[in-house]
């Protein structure tokens, strides 16, 4: 009897979750703008002429601009040449870049086969080669990398290295170049790529980038503890990763699952910079247009200018809701991903700021960063209401304590009158309208401010895909426990197996499922994209779309890898 009764409470408090599964309850969160975080140097996606082709003129507007119907990237990856140093094919997209105020890097794949200690000086002169050769045509490389996964080399076809060869040309080489050097980027983040050059301090002075890629990484291995004792002035850049390349980029809510990677990106990895695979293609932010997906990139990219400072915030105010908060020049973003099928409420206080008015922009399965009007905020309180399967910006300038960022590197919407940087009017189109009524930015390129128009047309090919489910596991995540850089997001997407997706989200052939991950899974699309770096016949099997979205908290380690295959 006694353990019946001791059962009683319990069984009530499930009853109780059922019942007000899929209501908007209201939660809290905070925003913290005197405690600073990382610099954000931008946000942006690859071009790999040999296997996927160029860019059009007209898709160098879409991908780098930032004006309405813009995607406001800000960052290009290139690759480097196996030989000829001298190729001028990347030339016209990367001066697009650069001409709406971003950067550009390159990583180098080469030949297959192992890296030789006594090919390094001639490497270095390589490089160098190459990076001379750009800045001849224009294009001052920001970086470039050493080696991309050459912990991966084997399946992918190009040269593998060593920990201590990476390590040592880093040490050796890296005034040689005339740029900054990134380290060798792990396919899947293995800190022991890293660790040796953390641990010494002549290669570690040599350091200015370490360069990763998220292909298999769960989320609870985003933090890099180490970094953070050793390397506090240096940066951290996610280089390369897509979450699903099977199912088409309009998919819904399958697209939705790159702003909750962002999230963790910025979050728990403290990433400055985030670099998606390939610009365009048929799962990329770019196809006939600009994408869901990249939609839901364009929640940063267009909003979070380089020199801009994430600040502290409550990272998961309630199950299955994400936040973050960054500031730069007078202007503060909020980004919020909401992962539950049921629309939610969200009371929010900004700590340090005078700001009255937030645009808000929303990017749901009927919504293509649609302007939502504006939240009203008073002594920097405000409560929004989100839609279900969606992610938000809110965007506000005025008086901020405590915000970085450069002069001159803003270009998000303001609240005056012409079109370098006005709040978006009120077009219809899925790529939003035209230049609405906002304000002028003082900051970033010419053209390179406005936000995106209202565009509210259903552009998603699958529909809305019921994700079913309750909010079981409500009240699960560390709520409340913002204040920490990682904001108590721990267990937040752990909540209930069963929420988003239903079972068959765990079902994925090939993917072992392990629950409770704290916050991984197969939405993160951190574990079930086990490889990478991928061309056109070596795209790799992913799981199934279902399986990406669905399982919160669950972990598909990845047993499915990408075929190794000739470049085509």
């Amino acid at each position: 009897m006694k353990s019946i009764r001791r059962s009683i409470p319990a069984m009530a408090g499930i009853a109780l979750a059922l019942s007000l599964a899929g209501q908007a309850l209201a939660q809290n969160a905070t925003v913290n703008l005197s405690s600073q975080k990382q610099l954000i140097r931008g946000y942006g996606g690859m071009i790999h002429i040999p296997w996927f082709g160029d860019l059009s003129a007209s898709e160098r507007t879409l991908a780098f601009g930032n004006e309405d119907g813009q995607l406001g990237l800000t960052i290009l990856r290139i690759a480097v040449p196996d030989s000829n140093t001298s190729d001028s094919s990347y030339v016209a997209t990367a001066k697009a870049a650069l001409d709406a105020g971003g950067l550009v890097y390159a990583s180098p794949w080469n030949g297959s086969g192992s890296m030789n200690t006594s090919d390094f000086a001639s490497y270095a002169d390589h490089l160098s080669s190459f990076v001379s050769y750009m800045k001849s045509q224009g294009v001052d490389l920001y970086a470039i990398g050493i080696q991309n996964e050459p912990d991966y080399a084997t399946e992918g076809g190009w040269r593998s290295w060593t920990a201590t060869q990476c390590h040592d040309f880093l040490r050796d080489y890296a005034d040689q170049i005339g740029t900054r050097l990134i380290t060798c980027e792990s396919f899947n983040y293995s800190k022991g790529l890293y660790d040796p050059i953390l641990n010494d301090s002549a290669a570690l002075d040599k350091m200015t980038i370490l360069g990763t890629h998220l292909y298999g990484t769960p989320v609870n291995s985003y933090s890099y503890p180490l970094f953070d004792q050793k390397a506090a002035d240096k940066e951290r850049w996610m280089t390369e990763h897509y979450t699903d390349s099977n199912t088409d980029a309009n998919q819904w809510p399958n697209a939705l699952g790159v702003a909750t990677e962002i999230h963790h990106a910025m979050v728990e990895g403290q990433f400055n910079a985030y670099t998606w695979w390939t610009i365009k293609r048929s799962y990329g932010p770019i196809n006939n247009g600009i994408t869901k997906r990249g939609w839901c990139m364009g929640h940063w990219s267009k909003f979070v200018r380089p020199g801009f400072y994430r600040v502290d915030a409550t990272a998961s105010p309630s199950s299955n809701v994400l936040l973050s908060a960054y500031t730069g020049n007078s202007a503060v973003v909020i980004v919020i991903v909401n992962n539950n099928n049921s629309t939610s409420s969200l009371s929010i206080t900004v700590d340090g700021s005078t700001i009255s008015s937030y645009a808000k922009y929303t990017t749901s399965s009927s919504k293509s960063m649609a302007n939502d009007g504006t939240v009203d905020a008073a002594n920097g309180s405000m409560s929004v209401s989100l839609d279900g399967s969606s992610v938000t910006t809110l965007y506000g300038t005025g008086e901020v304590t405590g915000s970085g960022g450069a002069q001159g590197e803003g270009g998000a919407p303001g609240n005056g009158g012409s079109q370098n940087g006005g709040a978006p009017g009120n077009g219809g189109s899925q790529n939003g309208g035209a230049p609405g009524n906002g304000g002028s930015q003082n900051g970033g390129a010419p053209g390179n401010g406005g936000v995106t128009s209202s565009g509210g047309v259903l552009i998603t090919t699958g529909g809305m895909v019921s994700t079913g489910g309750s909010l079981i596991s409500m009240g699960g995540g560390n709520i409340g426990a913002g204040g920490s850089s990682l904001g108590g997001a721990s267990t937040s997407l752990g909540g209930s197996s069963l929420a988003l997706g239903g079972l068959a989200g765990a079902m994925n052939a090939g993917n072992a499922g392990t629950a409770g991950n704290a916050g991984t899974s197969s939405t993160d699309q951190t574990s079930s994209d086990s490889g990478c770096s991928c061309h056109v016949a070596g795209e790799r099997s992913n799981s199934n779309p279902l399986a990406l979205l669905g399982m919160l908290g669950v972990l598909a380690l990845g047993t499915t890898r990408r075929r190794r295959s000739s470049r085509g």
